[in-house]
């Protein structure tokens, strides 16, 4: 589904090139028809005059557009930001080579701390904008949210993965999608949802006595581990099935199908970047590594579609529920919507590529990030022992009077509330928005042309000295309990986002999180990090190896995700 805003800002953006090689040609003919010798003509030597001036001036064209406009001749450049960039690839080779993803941005933010926007210039001479203050983030998210537009390029690039859907849906259609899609996500619909969290939390605590196994002291790799479980837990939230039921019908099960598109590879990697500025999936079809994503793709989403159609059917027939309060699944409660809106006005919302889309954005988004928020949880864990005791004793004091407690007596502990947010602060998982304006702005004073790209920075606003102290960058779960009138507005936290088009799975995504915290941290004690396994180390031989002990953590730089390099691995005993 592709919303009236999307689709002008594509074409917008296309259009460029097609509208600057069309304007060069016409003044091509203009001038060969002026210079041309009356009398004299030959048509392949005119032709090729043609191209040496088309070529000629467009080459001009994008010198003005890439060297002299944003040098000279761009209202932004007097905006503060970096001057030093390359000439062709702007600051992205910088950022590319930083310790991490965000390193670059909260670096200029350190450096014009009191700017509302940052001007940097990306790829071929583009401008963009670093939103720096809270009224900016407030101007983009809330006042003006319709006014922008996820970039088309980067919808090219993640919507292969994510599907389109409500993440990629503009103006009048989502507000219509998330008002649809409302129900399931609320606290209402999450609060049924305890019962599935706290069995697939068990499951998850089972891993770690495997892992285990009678040894005194073990080391896991979290990230992947909690990976598996959320995918397992949004499995039953979105789709209403365990996924080992839906894989066993199929050759590759549904988490090796996502895992080939989450984790391509080098090549992979490069062709979807490629293919983000020039479709050529087809014309790459001979590589090993575009036929492994592409069938991927196709298999996902014939899985999906099997799923749709049958449960579709099985509604019809009055057979599917039972009356277990997790039937109410997301592809259930949007089905049912659908037939409802059928019967009221006779036409369907919903295709059922229409809701695969939905359903890859809620399986891409829910698992990956919640995942990367319990990795984070952990790593604090077990680099700040007392924080975990703290944690361990507040979640005792609960099981004790509630051993199987509800959403509304998890939500109620004040330290693991506040626990939680510190982690989405200083670790948020989805560390980047992109917006693009589709009309001439004023935000906070600066005059914002349209087409103009604008970037969220989620670590600018949680680490902000201006809003969060001089101790902005330390962990600190305490300051949630005092908070300074900069840090209390709504915006100064952007792990979910603000706005209209805020994430609509936070309700969800913070119980489950809670969930297995409340699960894991009673049972099991982390006491420090591990590096990878060197090549042909046997485990034991990890465990005895003193200098491996509280490896450093490097960022992954690129990525989508606020995530570690090499995995997290972490060392843990039974308390």
């Amino acid at each position: 589904m592709t919303s009236p805003a999307f689709g002008s800002a594509l074409k917008l953006n296309l259009s460029n090139i097609v509208m600057d090689i069309l304007a060069c040609a016409s003044l091509s003919l203009l001038e060969l028809a002026v210079l041309q010798p009356a009398g004299e003509f030959n048509g392949l030597a005119a032709f090729r005059r043609f191209l040496v001036v088309l070529v000629a001036q467009y080459a001009v064209l994008k010198f003005y557009r890439v060297v002299l406009y944003p040098n000279f001749f761009s209202p932004l450049r007097h905006l503060p930001g970096p001057k030093d960039h390359n000439l062709l690839l702007g600051q992205e080779l910088r950022k590319l080579r930083a310790d991490g993803p965000a390193s670059m941005q909260l670096e200029w933010m350190r450096r014009w701390p009191d700017a509302a926007f940052i001007r940097y210039v990306s790829f071929a001479g583009r401008e963009v904008l670093l939103a720096n203050s809270l009224d900016a983030h407030r101007a983009v998210v809330q006042t003006h949210a319709y006014d922008f537009v996820k970039p088309p390029l980067f919808a090219r690039l993640v919507g292969e993965i994510t599907g389109t859907g409500l993440l990629f849906a503009e103006g009048a259609t989502h507000r219509r999608e998330r008002r649809l899609l409302a129900g399931p996500l609320s606290v209402p619909g999450v609060r049924k949802l305890a019962p599935v969290f706290r069995a697939k939390a068990a499951a998850l605590s089972d891993v770690f006595a495997r892992t285990l196994a009678g040894k005194p002291r073990a080391t896991i790799e979290v990230l992947d581990t909690f990976s598996r479980s959320t995918m397992d837990t949004i499995g039953v939230t979105v789709l209403g099935v365990e996924l080992d039921e839906l894989s066993a019908a199929h050759p590759l099960g549904f988490r090796e199908l996502y895992g080939r598109l989450l984790h391509q590879g080098r090549t992979g990697q490069l062709l979807s970047v490629v293919n983000a500025f020039v479709p050529i999936r087809r014309l790459a079809a001979p590589l090993a590594a575009n036929r492994r994503f592409l069938r991927a793709t196709r298999d996902l989403r014939a899985m999906l579609r099997d799923v749709v159609e049958r449960r579709a059917a099985e509604l019809a027939a009055g057979r599917f529920g039972g009356g277990k309060a997790e039937s109410r699944d997301l592809l259930t409660y949007m089905l049912e919507e659908a037939q409802t809106r059928r019967r009221e006005t006779g036409a369907d919302i919903w295709s059922v590529d229409d809701i695969i889309g939905h359903l890859l954005n809620f399986t891409s988004a829910g698992h990956e990030s919640t995942a990367t928020t319990l990795s984070w949880s952990v790593y604090v864990l077990a680099t700040h022992p007392a924080m975990q005791d703290r944690l361990r004793v507040e979640i005792r004091g609960l099981l004790a009077a509630h051993p199987e407690p509800d959403h509304d007596a998890i939500a109620a502990l004040p330290f693991l509330h506040n626990f939680v947010r510190e982690v989405l602060r200083v670790y948020p998982p989805s560390y980047m928005a992109q917006r693009e304006a589709v009309r001439d702005l004023v935000l906070d004073g600066v005059h914002v042309p349209r087409g103009t790209q604008v970037d969220l920075c989620i670590p600018l606003a949680h680490q902000h000295p201006g809003v969060w102290g001089s101790g902005a960058a330390a962990f600190d779960p305490d300051r949630w309990d005092a908070l300074a009138a900069a840090a209390a507005s709504p915006f100064a936290f952007e792990a979910f986002l603000q706005g209209p088009r805020a994430c609509p799975g936070r309700a969800l995504a913070l119980a489950l999180v809670k969930a297995v915290l409340v699960t894991l941290v009673p049972r099991w004690c982390f006491v420090g990090l591990r590096r990878r396994r060197r090549p042909g180390q046997t485990e034991e031989e990890e465990e005895d190896d003193d200098d491996n002990d509280d490896a450093p953590v490097k960022l992954a730089n690129p990525s989508l995700t606020l995530g570690p390099a090499d995995g997290l691995h972490v060392r843990f005993e039974r308390v």
